[in-house]
C-alpha cells in the first residue's frame, strides 16, 4: 500500500469517486521497478469519521515488471482501520491528553456521529495499539529538530501532544510518517 496526501477532504474525495484525480506513482517496493505504476482497478473500502461514514473507492495500481499490486490510500486513512486517522487520533487525544473517562470518549463520539457504533471496545483497542507502537512513533520524531526534546520520554500523552502540535503546524502526519518510518502509523509492530 502507498499513502498519498489528496488535496480534498473525505467528503470532496468521497463525492468525486472513481473520477478523484490521483497522483502517478513512480517505483515498486517488491521488486525495485523504477518506473510508472499502472492502474488497476479500483475496491470500495469503508470509512467512519468523527461525523459520518462513507463507502469510498480506493484506486489500486499495479507493477508492470513483477505484477505486485499496491493500494493508494488517501492520508485521512490508517490501513486496516475503518475509523479515519482524525477519528482514531480524537480518541487518543480525548483518552491521554484530555484524560476523558471511556463513557465521555463514547458519548461524545456519538453526539459527532450518530451513524457510529463507536464504544468502549474501541477505546481499548485504540490504545493498546498506541501502546505497542509508542517507540516507533517517537522515533519518527527524531527527523525533526523542533520535535527532538523530550526524546528519551516515550509516554503515549507526549507522543499525542508532539502528533497534535505537527498537525497544527498544517503537516501531514500520516503522510510524513509513511515516507520516514518503514510501515504506516499504527500498524502492527
Amino acid at each position: 500500500m502507498i499513502i498519498a496526501k489528496f488535496i480534498k477532504n473525505i467528503t470532496e474525495y468521497n463525492k468525486l469517486g472513481k473520477a478523484n484525480i490521483f497522483p502517478c506513482k513512480y517505483g515498486c517496493t517488491k521488486c525495485g521497478y523504477m518506473g510508472r505504476l499502472h492502474r488497476h482497478g479500483f475496491y470500495t473500502r469503508n470509512v467512519i469519521t468523527r461525523s459520518s461514514s462513507y463507502r469510498i473507492y480506493i484506486l489500486r495500481i499495479k507493477c508492470p515488471s513483477c505484477g505486485k499490486t499496491h493500494s493508494l490510500l488517501p492520508s485521512f486513512l490508517i490501513p486496516y482501520y475503518q475509523y479515519s486517522f482524525d477519528a482514531i487520533f480524537l480518541c487518543l487525544y480525548y483518552s491521554y491528553v484530555l484524560e476523558y473517562s471511556y463513557n465521555k470518549i463514547v458519548s461524545r463520539f456519538k453526539e459527532l456521529n450518530t451513524q457510529s457504533y463507536f464504544s468502549i471496545s474501541n477505546i481499548y483497542s485504540f490504545r493498546k495499539r498506541m501502546s505497542k507502537v509508542t517507540p516507533v512513533t517517537n522515533s519518527f520524531f527524531a527527523h525533526f529538530d523542533e520535535y527532538y526534546y523530550d526524546m528519551h520520554n516515550p509516554e503515549a500523552k507526549r507522543i499525542i501532544e508532539k502528533i497534535k502540535t505537527f498537525i497544527d503546524s498544517n503537516e501531514d502526519f500520516n503522510k510524513s510518517y509513511f515516507i520516514k518510518m518503514p510501515k504506516p502509523f499504527f500498524s502492527k509492530p
